[in-house]
């Protein structure tokens, strides 16, 4: 499966591409995959062998280009990309060397702690924020500062999810968790905004490679921490999973997180998964949002907001 929003790519399309950009031809194709973005493994006339994504055409993708190569030649265990996205009418086109292997993390509290020191020290490799001012709008879910309390457009779904309020709880929800965000006066940094655990690939429990680096944001780090230890796995971690994530993150990152810190990390986590909850709903899916429903009121405790469900709402 994949989004909406993802491109239908044809080997035409592709065997231009590579004559453009490297001047030989297309000899053959690895994989395909990508749920946002079309990524295809290709082998080129010399035999070289690369990765081509294709998405719709976003500003912010080159400053995200610019993020991903700084961080490849800093060292940190990622693939090289292989120059800046081309415009080909809608759509951006990009090339990076192909990096086999690896394997996922499984869910639990190993990974939790592992993806949380991983994560750490990205954010403090990764280049200050003011030289990418294209990093803004934030992308997808995470553009809670959107004006008004609506939910942003999902990029993977047709449907506007303002259009239903079943279960209330839902809403009320979102409601004090993005109360609690958009308080927030904290400095931002550069991050990972989809911190799933697919996206990290390990080899004999050493980290490979870091991969989808479209989704670089820049937010406060709570934030990109508290999402992060929110979806890792699966887009369900449990309280404990998170717990152990954001203390592994914090440990990893030097220093101690004040009372503040710690809610907003846990408040941007329950956003991401009550817009997913949401989302979900939309396509008469009510499984995310059965699961987080036992989880709600301990994360927005933890969130600083201390709320009971009451039917379908929380008082």
């Amino acid at each position: 499966m994949g989004s909406r929003q993802r491109p239908v790519v044809s080997q035409e399309n592709l065997a231009a591409w590579c004559t453009a950009r490297f001047e030989l031809p297309l000899n053959s194709i690895i994989f395909e995959s990508g749920y946002s973005s079309a990524v295809v493994g290709i082998v080129l006339g010399d035999n070289r062998r690369v990765v081509v994504k294709v998405r719709p055409w976003h500003e912010r993708l080159i400053s995200c280009w610019r993020v991903h190569r700084q961080m490849w030649e800093a060292g940190f265990p990622c693939p090289e990309p292989l120059g800046p996205p081309e415009r080909h009418d809608s759509l951006a086109i990009s090339f990076e060397n192909y990096l086999p292997g690896g394997e996922h993390l499984s869910r639990g509290i190993d990974a939790a702690k592992e993806l949380g020191r991983v994560l750490a020290e990205l954010v403090k490799l990764a280049p200050l924020t003011d030289t990418f001012p294209h990093l803004y709008p934030q992308w997808g879910f995470l553009r809670w500062d959107d004006p008004g309390d609506t939910w942003p457009s999902a990029t993977d779904i047709a449907e506007d999810l303002n259009m239903r309020h079943d279960p209330a709880w839902i809403e009320h929800a979102a409601r004090l968790a993005r109360s609690i965000i958009r308080g927030s006066r904290l400095p931002t940094v550069i991050g990972h905004g989809d911190w799933w655990t697919d996206n990290i690939r390990w080899d004999k429990g050493h980290l490979l490679s870091v991969d989808d680096w479209d989704s670089i944001v820049c937010l406060s780090e709570p934030a990109i921490a508290g999402v992060a230890a929110a979806l890792f796995a699966f887009g369900q971690a449990t309280v404990i999973e998170s717990a152990a994530f954001l203390d592994a993150y914090i440990t990893a990152s030097g220093r101690r997180w004040k009372t503040l810190e710690h809610q907003l990390a846990w408040a941007a986590g329950l956003w991401a998964r009550l817009f997913d909850a949401r989302k979900a709903t939309m396509l008469g899916d009510y499984e995310f949002a059965i699961q987080l429903e036992g989880e709600v009121e301990e994360r927005l405790d933890r969130a600083g907001m201390k709320k009971r469900l009451s039917g379908h709402s929380l008082t």
